[in-house]
C-alpha cells in the first residue's frame, strides 16, 4: 500500500506558511507626521576654551539643518527636529600652536517656539594624536534660534562663544 505522507507534509506546510503569512505578515503602524517647513542655516561661531593642558580658540561655522513637523492624528503642538553639525568648527591650542578637530554634531528634538535657547556640548581633540593617546575635551556651546511661530519657519540664529565644560579627570 502506497502512503501519501510525504505530499500530506508539504500541503500542510504551504498552508501553515500562507496563514502566517496572512496572520502576521502585515506592517507595522507607522506614525503620521507632517513636515510644516525645513532649511538649512550656518551660524559663525568662536570662543575660547580654558583649562589644561592648554587653552584652545575655536573659529569655523555650526550649520543647523531644521524640520518643524506636525503630527496632524493627535494635535500636538508642532516640534523642531534640529541636527546640529559642528565639523566646519576648529581650533588652536595656544600655547603649542597644536591644531585641534571637532567631534561632528547632535540631532535634537525642542518645541516649537519663539525664541529657543540650545544649549549642545561636543568634543574638541588634537587632529594629531601624541603617541597614540588623545583625550577628548567636552565644550559647550550656546545658540539662540528664533523662529516665526506663525509661519512655522526659522528666522534668525546666533552662537554665544564657547564655554569650558569642568573636566571630570585631570588632565594628564
Amino acid at each position: 500500500m502506497k502512503t501519501r505522507r510525504p505530499l500530506f507534509a508539504v500541503v500542510l506546510s504551504l498552508l501553515v506558511w500562507l496563514i502566517g503569512g496572512l496572520v502576521g505578515g502585515s506592517s507595522p503602524a507607522l506614525a503620521v507626521v507632517s513636515i510644516a517647513s525645513s532649511g538649512t542655516t550656518t551660524i559663525p561661531y568662536g570662543g575660547m576654551v580654558r583649562g589644561a593642558p592648554e587653552p584652545v580658540f575655536l573659529v569655523g561655522f555650526v550649520q543647523i539643518d531644521m524640520v518643524v513637523v506636525e503630527d496632524p492624528d493627535f494635535g500636538t503642538p508642532p516640534v523642531v527636529r534640529l541636527s546640529i553639525d559642528f565639523s566646519n568648527v576648529s581650533g588652536v591650542g595656544l600655547k603649542s600652536g597644536m591644531k585641534y578637530v571637532t567631534s561632528g554634531g547632535q540631532d535634537l528634538i525642542r518645541p516649537l517656539v519663539a525664541t529657543d535657547v540650545v544649549d549642545v556640548t561636543f568634543a574638541i581633540l588634537p587632529a594629531v594624536g601624541i603617541a597614540g593617546f588623545t583625550r577628548a575635551r567636552p565644550v559647550l556651546a550656546s545658540f539662540t534660534l528664533n523662529y516665526n511661530v506663525s509661519t512655522e519657519a526659522f528666522a534668525s540664529g546666533t552662537a554665544s562663544p564657547a564655554v569650558d565644560v569642568t573636566d571630570i579627570l585631570p588632565a594628564q
